[in-house]
């Protein structure tokens, strides 16, 4: 049985430990951020140009040969929408779920709520005195605070894990670095 901390706001009761507090909470910046691997975007543009040329020639060869010609070049509708979320898409869609997130940072864990589509996740990391902490600055700066190892083809590939795109970043560090000191 979880007993809630006294003060725990509303929502919050069967979530916190009984000596859990909320130090801090804040969402990200929700407007479109054009970051990230810029190779994705240019093989996006690569592999949608390339659809989009193949989808042009299947509709000029099918012209001649009925409903069969006319329906060929759709299927490459698929691969010219794959292009275009690498492209452009990617950056919508990050916008979108950060409209969504919400961060919350207590004397133990941090939590990342995310809702989507109709669905709400809620993810919470201990914050152990080893954790690495990094800030970087923006404006909005991001506070990482956890670093799990995913696996790849090319090996293991770090994932940062944090409060991204935040007005007080330099504040939440030292919300964390306290955290830290405090940690068992």
């Amino acid at each position: 049985m979880t007993i809630s901390p006294p003060n725990a706001p509303p929502g919050w009761e069967d979530i916190l430990d009984a000596d859990e507090s909320i130090l801090w909470q804040g969402a990200p910046d929700s407007k479109i951020r054009f970051t990230g691997n810029l190779g994705q975007s240019l093989f996006g543009l690569f592999f949608g140009g390339f659809a989009l040329f193949w989808m042009g020639a299947a509709a000029m060869l099918g012209r001649e040969t009925g409903i069969i010609g006319m329906v060929f070049p759709l299927f490459g509708l698929p691969f010219l929408l794959v292009g275009l979320y690498m492209v452009f898409g990617r950056f919508l869609w990050g916008a979108y779920v950060r409209r969504g997130t919400f961060y919350t940072l207590t004397n133990k864990r941090a939590y990342i709520a995310t809702s989507t589509r109709g669905k709400r996740k809620l993810a919470s990391y201990e914050i152990h005195r080893e954790a690495p902490l990094e800030l970087i600055q923006g404006p909005p700066d991001s506070v990482y605070f956890n670093q799990p190892s995913a696996r790849s083809q090319k090996g293991v590939m770090p994932q940062k894990i944090g409060f991204e795109y935040i007005d007080d970043g330099r504040r939440v560090l030292s919300l964390l670095r306290q955290i830290q000191k405090d940690a068992p």
